[in-house]
């Protein structure tokens, strides 16, 4: 899936660990990715904090996610929000 096809707006999440999520944020703007822990209790209620106030990842760090850990994987064609 291309990361154009994304809403403008949208915003995903996977596990990275038991205790870490990665948010995927799509704006108008491009996209940009988020990390941090979790207390790990329930993941569809704590991605939300996680898009608040994680760590905005790099952009190499950012692609290497949203290319390999998220199912299904993204086809980056947009620019990523610095």
């Amino acid at each position: 899936m291309k990361l154009s096809e994304l809403p403008v707006g949208q915003k995903l999440y996977t596990q990275l660990g038991h205790r870490v999520l990665a948010v995927l944020s799509r704006g108008a703007d491009g996209w940009r990715v988020y990390v941090d822990a979790v207390p790990g209790e329930s993941h569809d209620n704590e991605w939300q904090e996680v898009a608040r106030s994680g760590d905005k990842q790099k952009e190499a760090v950012a692609a290497a996610i949203v290319t390999n850990l998220f199912h299904p994987s993204f086809e980056i064609d947009i620019p990523y929000v610095r």
